[in-house]
């Protein structure tokens, strides 16, 4: 996806992607990141997650990083959290206590940025990525990552032919692929929503499942 397509969404509003809860998966696999008390954990295209606070609340340090400068915007202001604005260029950077959220391109980062992140949770990056832009995502981070960090990944999967993405169906072939080559993937859990009350069954979805994995760099 170009970046003008995100400006427009969150300009129109259509963000039905976010919840205001922290997710579910982190909830319950967030032990296997293994992380320590001021561990600093990545959120790549974070938007206006919930999932921020409720990391820096479980005393970690918290970099996000996000196109849309409303998002951010609306994130500390529903946050209730005053934030200091820094030019850092290419990003702009919103600091509030452990929460750092870099206003920009995810491709613009550079591994001296990221040196002291332990963990990563992606839930919403890889699935709003189209094919192509999969891999060079995954390629991108393996730059990003020393050996041992800890990726928590949650895919969707569905018949793609079904429902115009985003989220992008993602498979766990797919997954298998995109990263053997600088991590190793290990499948946590496997759940089927397909007669759930989740917004892509309500849409006519004829099966979905979402996936999570740990993923380590090798």
């Amino acid at each position: 996806m170009e970046p003008d397509h995100w400006h427009l969404r969150w300009q129109q509003g259509r963000t039905g992607f976010h919840t205001g809860e922290p997710n579910p998966w982190l909830e319950r696999f967030y032990p296997e990141l293994g992380l320590n008390s001021g561990d600093t954990v990545l959120l790549p295209l974070c938007g206006k997650a919930v999932d921020l606070v409720w990391l820096a609340q479980h005393k970690h340090n918290v970099l996000g990083v996000e196109l849309s400068e409303i998002a951010l915007q609306h994130f500390f202001e529903e946050q209730q959290l005053a934030a200091v604005r820094s030019q850092q260029p290419p990003f702009t950077q919103w600091e509030s206590g452990p929460i750092t959220l870099l206003e920009g391109d995810f491709f613009d980062l550079a591994p001296q940025q990221t040196v002291d992140c332990r963990a990563v949770f992606d839930r919403a990056a890889l699935v709003a990525l189209p094919a192509e832009m999969r891999q060079r995502y995954v390629a991108h981070l393996a730059t990003l990552l020393s050996s041992g960090t800890t990726i928590l990944l949650v895919t969707t999967d569905y018949p793609q032919q079904e429902k115009i993405p985003p989220p992008f169906a993602v498979s766990d072939t797919e997954v298998q692929q995109l990263y053997r080559d600088a991590f190793e993937v290990e499948q946590l859990h496997s759940e089927d929503l397909s007669h759930s009350q989740d917004p892509l069954s309500k849409r006519g979805v004829t099966a979905l499942v979402e996936n999570i994995y740990r993923i380590t760099r090798q």
